[in-house]
């Protein structure tokens, strides 16, 4: 049985990859589609960014755009399909698709509506809704508004310095840029162990800062470099090596 966004798949589907159409694009299933196996374990699905995905590694999410955020609301009466936005920097024709269209400043605030499709613009630029959303409190120009990429969207190797957006999964496979790829999200994986810190069976796992791509033993202290935990480790690894995990991130 499936829903869909949700896929009960045969064991192996979660290695496949598949080709985008184009950068935004949709792919062979919706970013964010869950992949469920037998045994529990589950997968999402997302594009790869501009570098290659390592098997074993943690992503992240794709940076958001500064420039993107907190702009004026214009306005847009209850049950409007298509608000309009004027970006503080030039956005490619679909470079929002799957993403989202949320308002962090009333009239309006709390409110998170879903993507379709846009064109390339920067002035008024018109944000077309999936199906089933519309703008539901008027929006005016005391509003402020935000475009959000899909988490799993164009997803990076998790950076070893401050992080610059949430966990997005673990790399099964190892697609290049644009190719839509499933990452795991939840029960048992090999990840990679960063450089210093020694995991221990039965201790928080967490994706670190210390080195990219990789996670180890959560510390929740003021000077640890711990920034998300992701499971509870089953099997330790020395620095370097593969950690076995059980995720659980969904």
């Amino acid at each position: 049985m499936s829903y869909p966004n949700v896929l009960y798949g045969p064991e192996g589907e979660q290695f496949n990859t598949y080709a985008v159409p184009a950068r935004g694009g949709r792919g062979r299933w919706p970013l964010g589609t869950q992949l469920v196996l037998q045994d529990g374990r589950k997968f999402r699905f997302a594009t790869a960014g501009a570098t290659t995905l390592v098997i074993g590694d943690i992503n992240q999410s794709a940076a958001n755009v500064a420039d993107d955020q907190g702009r004026t609301g214009i306005a847009a009466a209850v049950g409007s399909r298509a608000p309009t936005l004027t970006t503080g920097s030039a956005v490619a024709a679909n470079e929002y698709a799957e993403g989202y269209f949320t308002v962090s400043v009333t009239p309006g605030a709390g409110q998170v509506y879903l993507i379709d499709n846009h064109l390339a613009g920067t002035t008024a630029t018109a944000f077309n809704l999936a199906p089933g959303h519309a703008i539901r409190v008027a929006l005016t120009t005391t509003s402020r508004c935000n475009l959000v990429f899909n988490p799993y969207r164009n997803v990076i190797q998790t950076i070893a310095t401050t992080p610059t957006a949430g966990v997005a999964g673990v790399s099964v496979s190892a697609p290049t840029d644009g190719l839509g790829c499933w990452l795991q999200r939840t029960g048992v994986a090999c990840v990679l162990t960063e450089a210093t810190t020694v995991t221990v069976a039965g201790a928080a796992f967490s994706a670190t800062t210390i080195t990219a791509g990789a996670g180890g033993r959560a510390l929740h202290d003021a000077t640890n470099a711990s920034i998300y935990d992701i499971g509870v480790c089953i099997l330790a690894a020395a620095v370097n090596a593969w950690t076995t995990i059980n995720m659980d991130l969904d």
